[in-house]
């Protein structure tokens, strides 16, 4: 009972919190380099310098935007691939580089990126920027409230805007753009800030051939560390709902499961609580009781299963991330009396309660 006295606490103390947005980076010494937009044809040589100077950057990118077909080009899929294999965070800027009206819509933005990242790389972005930075107070409720961090910045080089000077052409914008890049950054750097949040956009040659090159040779790297922005933010290790385990009774494969399951309310008493406290998830047969019962007919996706949610028997209050059916399946454990009631939701297709029984 104190364990979900101190969480139903800790819920309504966050909830007391006014949502806002994360404009300053918290680590000293840091610079985090963020960029926007992509990916796009210039993302693989950025990612090649950035690899060469050893430096982690964030990319918070979007599934159809500059790349139509991202979704189902192998080549293009495996920039998003490699940006998270190397180091770097890879974050949600929506699918579209949009928000749209209405929360089903704001949920099929975010969703949909998601689904794709997770697809690709086995991990769901926590973090989040807006298109523009353009989110006002409802939005950022709203998004908040579904597990995001929202992301803006403190140094923006204006990359993107190189048409607008009058008078010059296309590339004549684009070198003085540079320009002014450059003399910025070094304005900033001049301030001897504590850390430095920068915007930029990997979708655009001047900035990756000529301002990133720039900004990692005369950076004071000396004395800042380039980080990403969960690092910078002392998260680092919660840029992502974690990549988790997939697995069948018996071994440590895939569940093969039918979509056409039918709850059901039936008690179970588990077997023991030592297998989850030790980690041995595979062996714990009333844990494998438990998802038998409700995916018995489920053929055709995989459950996956975040091993470290599942020490004890009693932490199951907190969500075990089961993906790739449908969209998300939340399960979430709500004790009363000496029943922990599993509620089961899909966003589209079902509902259901399942009851665990304690020792």
């Amino acid at each position: 009972m104190r364990l979900f006295n101190t969480i139903a606490l800790g819920l309504a103390a966050a909830m007391a919190v006014s949502a806002d947005k994360i404009y300053h980076c918290t680590q000293p010494n840091t610079i985090a380099l963020t960029f926007d937009d992509g990916p796009y044809e210039y993302t693989n040589e950025l990612l090649d310098q950035l690899k060469t100077a050893n430096i982690k950057a964030t990319f918070f990118i979007n599934g159809y935007n500059w790349w139509k077909d991202l979704e189902t080009d192998p080549e293009k899929r495996n920039v998003i691939k490699r940006t998270i294999d190397e180091g770097h965070q890879v974050a949600s800027h929506t699918w579209a580089h949009e928000i749209p009206e209405g929360k089903e819509n704001i949920d099929k933005a975010l969703g949909k990126l998601d689904d794709l990242i997770e697809d690709i790389a086995g991990v769901r972005p926590k973090y989040f920027r807006a298109p523009q930075g353009h989110c006002d107070e409802e939005c950022i409720a709203y998004i908040e409230s579904k597990g995001y961090k929202i992301i803006q910045w403190d140094s923006d080089t204006n990359d993107w805007d190189y048409k607008s000077f009058e008078g010059l052409e296309e590339e004549e914008g684009r070198e003085k753009r540079v320009s002014m890049a450059k003399s910025f950054l070094t304005k900033e750097w001049a301030e001897k800030r504590e850390n430095y949040l920068v915007l930029m956009h990997d979708v655009h040659v001047h900035t990756v051939k000529e301002i990133v090159p720039w900004v990692l040779k005369n950076a004071p790297s000396d004395k800042y560390k380039f980080v990403t922005v969960a690092e910078c933010l002392g998260d680092a290790d919660g840029a992502y709902n974690k990549k988790i385990m997939s697995f069948r009774p018996g071994n440590s494969t895939d569940v093969t499961l039918d979509r056409s399951v039918n709850a059901t309310q039936t008690p179970i008493k588990p077997d023991s609580e030592s297998n989850l406290k030790s980690g041995a998830v595979s062996n714990s047969y009333s844990f494998l009781a438990l998802f038998s019962l409700l995916f018995y007919k489920y053929t055709g996706k995989n459950i996956e299963i975040d091993v470290n949610k599942l020490k004890e028997l009693k932490m199951f209050k907190r969500n075990i991330l089961l993906n790739k059916i449908y969209h998300s399946d939340i399960f979430s454990f709500i004790k009363k009396n000496r029943y922990y009631y599993c509620n089961i939701q899909n966003y589209r297709k079902y509902q259901s309660v399942l009851k665990v029984e304690l020792n």
